[in-house]
């Protein structure tokens, strides 16, 4: 008979042996795991996009990380390996920007696929109206086609203001900035012809003028900027068609001179008013909301504005009392407060 201590040491050496043996199947799984999954990978991420009929971009990611410009009736790359290219150019233009290996940015030919302008800026932006914005040391300045600094880097810049501005001539000008991120505009000489004194200048709308604004007012100024309408709105936008700004609750609409050809405006249609007890809706109380971008008024049936649309909610409670919410709730609360238009008064609510 098999004494205990004998017994206890078959039990560990078989455990033993059955933990090897799961070990090795973990570190052979392991083995053959990997590669097929790397293969899985890389069928999943290497993959070719064409860029007009001659060029194509090949991208290989998971192991190399670059992308490269392949002609393909040449059989033969053109481009160096890059990190990234922009496939976006302005309408006549040929040349884009791309990001090498080292981290600077230059200029590819996205006809020929060929490097035009070596990678050595910080920051660049893709040419308009013949310039291209390039950054250096947080510096902006502007290249021509053939690589030339025209304008010198000497124009301060954040990375707030790189990733809010755009750095492009339009219409002859272009919105540049200081180290406080405020805005001005320049010629292609790299004449300031307005100073940098502004929170923002939008670039040209589709009617034709740009947007500026300065702490919690906008005005509209040329595209040479020319101040059309000074800081006098709450909010201009432009949608395409129409040229809208606000102000105390009213929108209206504006020319492109700044003058108002349209005195009360709603983003949206007016919505009829009912009390809370009508549950069926059978009966509007003559009142209707108004709509300014996220905000909300009262009219009554006659068009007259009888509450200004500064309110995130508004509720009809009788004939001549509302509740309006002042506060959204991304803010974490509501506030509410009751609006007496017989008495033209204003108390806080729940």
């Amino acid at each position: 008979m098999e004494t205990n201590q004998v017994k206890l040491w078959k039990k560990i050496l078989i455990s033993s042996l059955a933990l090897i043996g799961l070990g090795v199947l973990f570190i052979i799984g392991i083995l053959i795991y990997v590669p097929i999954e790397k293969r899985q990978n890389r069928i999943r991420w290497y993959y070719q996009d064409a860029v007009n009929d001659s060029l194509r971009v090949d991208y290989d990611y998971p192991d190399k990380d670059y992308v490269r410009i392949y002609n393909t009736k040449q059989k033969r790359y053109m481009s160096p390996k890059m990190r990234w290219f922009s496939k976006a150019v302005s309408e006549g233009d040929s040349l884009t920007v791309f990001y090498d290996l080292t981290g600077k940015r230059g200029y590819i030919n996205l006809h020929t696929g060929t490097v035009v302008i070596e990678g050595r800026y910080d920051h660049a932006w893709n040419f308009s109206e013949g310039l291209a914005a390039v950054c250096r040391d947080n510096k902006i300045g502007f290249i021509n086609t053939a690589g030339e600094e025209v304008i010198p880097c000497q124009y301060p810049t954040t990375t707030y203001a790189i990733n809010r501005f755009g750095y492009a001539f339009h219409d002859g000008y272009c919105v540049i900035t200081n180290s406080k991120n405020e805005c001005g505009l320049i010629n292609p000489q790299g004449e300031l012809v307005v100073d940098t004194i502004y929170d923002c200048i939008w670039n040209p709308s589709d009617l034709g003028v740009r947007i500026f604004q300065d702490e919690d007012k906008y005005g509209l100024m040329s595209p040479s900027g020319e101040i059309l309408l000074p800081l006098y709105y709450t909010e201009i936008w432009c949608d395409g068609v129409n040229l809208m700004a606000r102000k105390n609750g009213v929108m209206v609409e504006l020319d492109t001179s700044g003058k108002v050809i349209n005195p009360f405006c709603s983003t949206d249609d007016y919505k009829p008013m009912y009390l809370p007890s009508d549950y069926e809706y059978a009966h509007p109380t003559g009142y209707f909301k108004y709509f300014v971008r996220d905000r909300e008024g009262i009219i009554n049936s006659n068009g007259k504005m009888v509450i200004p649309a500064i309110y995130y909610e508004i509720n009809q409670l009788n004939d001549h009392l509302f509740e309006a919410k002042t506060c959204d709730v991304d803010y974490y609360y509501e506030a509410w407060v009751t609006i007496d238009i017989k008495t033209n008064t204003i108390k806080q609510a729940r």
